[in-house]
C-alpha cells in the first residue's frame, strides 16, 4: 500500500530531533501568511498531531508547501529538499501537480479543496478564533440548526473553543451543506472581518 502524505510529513517530522521539531512548532507559528496557526495548538503536539493540523488547516497540498518552508527557515535543507521531490512525484502521479507559484497560493491564499465547503476547510481557524459563540448560538437556534437541548449542552463548555468544537462535531456535521451555508452566513454578519480574512480578501 503507497504512502499517504500524512504517512510522509509524520515520518519527516519523527526522524527531527526534539530541538528541531520545537523550532519547527516555534517556525510554524511565526509565519505571515494566512491562515495562521496559533502557538497554544501546536506548543505540545508531537508529530502526529502537527500532521493533523497542518492538513486540517491547509489542505494536504498545502501542508507539504508549508512544511517545506518551515524546514528551509530552520535548516533542514536536507531534509526540505527530500520533501521536495516527494511532492513533485505524489502531485503529478495524483494528477494534481502545480507550478511551485500555485502551490504556495494554495497554502497561504484562498483557493479550496473543491469537495470541502469553506466551514470544514477553514474548522481549525473558526474553531480557534471565532469570539461570538453565544450570539452564533442564539441565532443557530433561530434557524432550526440546532435543538434547543443542543443548544443547553453546547453553552455548558467552558472557553469558546470548545463550544466551536462540539458544534463542528456535532450539529455541523449532521446538517449538511445547507446547514453550513447558514452557519456560514450568520459568521459573515457576526464575524465579518474573520471571514473576510479567511477568504483572503
Amino acid at each position: 500500500m503507497s504512502k499517504t502524505v500524512g504517512d510522509i510529513l509524520i515520518g519527516v517530522l519523527d526522524d527531527l530531533g526534539e530541538a528541531e521539531l520545537k523550532k519547527f512548532r516555534r517556525k510554524l507559528c511565526d509565519r505571515k501568511q494566512e491562515p495562521k496557526v496559533r502557538r497554544g495548538i501546536v506548543e505540545k503536539a508531537d508529530p502526529v498531531d502537527l500532521v493533523d493540523i497542518l492538513t486540517r488547516t491547509f489542505t494536504e497540498d498545502g501542508a507539504v508547501n508549508v512544511a517545506i518552508e518551515v524546514l528551509g527557515a530552520i535548516n533542514c535543507q536536507d531534509v526540505a529538499e527530500e520533501l521536495t521531490e516527494f511532492k513533485k512525484s505524489y502531485f503529478t502521479a495524483q494528477g494534481s501537480c502545480v507550478t511551485s507559484g500555485d502551490a504556495m497560493t494554495s497554502a497561504t491564499g484562498p483557493k479550496l479543496n473543491k469537495d470541502k465547503h469553506f466551514v470544514d476547510h477553514h474548522r481549525t481557524a473558526l474553531i480557534d478564533r471565532v469570539s461570538q459563540v453565544e450570539p452564533l448560538l442564539d441565532r443557530l437556534q433561530d434557524r432550526g440548526i440546532i435543538t434547543p437541548n443542543t443548544y443547553s449542552e453546547v453553552r455548558a463548555n467552558k472557553t469558546n473553543q470548545k463550544k466551536m468544537r462540539e458544534l463542528f462535531d456535532g450539529p455541523l456535521k449532521a446538517c449538511g451543506s445547507k446547514g453550513k451555508d447558514i452557519f456560514l452566513d450568520i459568521l459573515m454578519e457576526l464575524e465579518p472581518f474573520l471571514i473576510r480574512d479567511l477568504k483572503g480578501e
